[in-house]
């Protein structure tokens, strides 16, 4: 019969959950690193001593941060927090709508062929449609021509599908023109810009959203010193600016009875 008190026991018993041990190892290295970067940030007598009770507070199992989270100001912190996730989420959306309307563009440039006349690119403004003058215009003058109905009709039914401001301005290059009805190349940059916005308005866009202005030759993309450069100088450019995309954006997502209840809150 074997003896009941004489037990082997294993020299070096292994821990039922072994992976505690580097955890907490982790956690405690974590706690220290970013305890002595809180320190070094900025050290006085006061923030010393709040770090110090924080420590001994942790290790007796009590809150650890309540002095620390009351300084810091917790609930600033959280709303500074969400509000740059408002403002991530809207840059999504703004860049999201500058790509659609620049991929749907050079889709129609490129099933046309209009490589040559019309350009359209994201720049510091936002999205920007260069449009030769030739394409709308006859020389020297700021009707819409009749050749360029379907085009105009395209640019029309893209507005409407991308409702937002539009910003229509008008370039020439520096040949002086002088004539009863546009006295200088101001007149017939300005006119140009307003009867494309007034063509826009009559085919079924909203008032509200355009704006004209006229460079005259002041704002050249190329010099005009060759016929080449004179060319690329004359033109129009359509500008979906970022932050009036942005706006509207905002506008669109306000709840309906944010400042009257009698309105309804806008889609997109």
């Amino acid at each position: 019969m074997s003896d009941p008190l004489n037990l082997v026991l294993p020299d070096d018993p292994e821990p039922q959950d072994p992976w505690l041990m580097t955890f907490a190892d982790m956690v405690s290295l974590l706690f220290a690193f970013f305890v002595i970067l809180y320190s070094m940030s900025a050290v006085n007598a006061s923030r010393y001593q709040d770090l110090q009770e924080a420590l001994r507070d942790s290790f007796k199992g009590k809150p650890a941060m309540g002095k620390l989270a009351k300084e810091l100001d917790m609930d600033e912190m959280i709303g500074s927090v969400k509000e740059v996730s408002k403002t991530t989420n809207l840059e999504r959306k703004v860049n999201a709508e500058l790509n659609a309307i620049t991929t749907r563009m050079n889709a129609y440039i490129n099933e046309h062929n209009l490589g040559s006349k019309v350009s359209t690119f994201i720049d510091e403004r936002g999205v920007v449609i260069k449009i030769a003058d030739d394409i709308l215009f006859a020389p020297g003058d700021a009707n819409l021509s009749q050749k360029s109905d379907v085009f105009v009709n395209y640019l029309v039914g893209l507005i409407q599908e991308f409702p937002y401001p539009l910003r229509v301005e008008g370039h020439t290059d520096n040949t002086p023109i002088q004539t009863s009805t546009y006295p200088s190349n101001w007149e017939l940059s300005t006119a140009r810009a307003c009867n494309v916005v007034r063509t826009f308005i009559e085919r079924g866009g909203t008032p509200s959203l355009f704006s004209a202005e006229g460079f005259a030759e002041y704002r050249p993309i190329a010099s005009n010193s060759t016929p080449s450069g004179k060319s690329k100088n004359r033109r129009v450019e359509l500008i979906y600016k970022k932050e009036s995309v942005a706006q509207a954006i905002k506008s669109y997502e306000k709840p309906a009875n944010a400042d009257n209840p009698n309105i309804p809150a806008l889609t997109p």
